[in-house]
């Protein structure tokens, strides 16, 4: 596959039903992406969780989701965002004022 083009919409659903149902605590996904590097595939999610959880709690539930993704078949590397709120601009921008 080519590095950079989508994963399928079944792959993508199945990534989404797996965060949902992970833990409680997540109370919302706010973006999900799954795209080819190669023959394997990279996960992008971000959850939105209570902003009065501990930072124990949110690295925890981000890490063991994590983990939980990298176990699917040909994922090569998950990534785990967590935030609060989901009403914020792009955080990743490509140029820096």
């Amino acid at each position: 596959m080519l590095v950079g083009i989508t994963a399928g919409p079944k792959f993508c659903q199945q990534v989404t039903y797996i965060t949902l149902t992970h833990d409680p605590r997540i109370l919302q996904i706010d973006t999900c992406r799954a795209y080819h590097s190669g023959p394997g595939v990279i996960i992008e999610v971000d959850i939105v969780m209570d902003p009065m959880s501990t930072l124990r709690d949110t690295h925890d539930v981000s890490q063991a989701l994590q983990d939980k993704l990298e176990l699917l078949p040909g994922v090569e590397r998950c990534y785990i965002h967590c935030d609060f709120e989901t009403e914020h601009k792009p955080e990743h921008r490509k140029k820096v004022l």
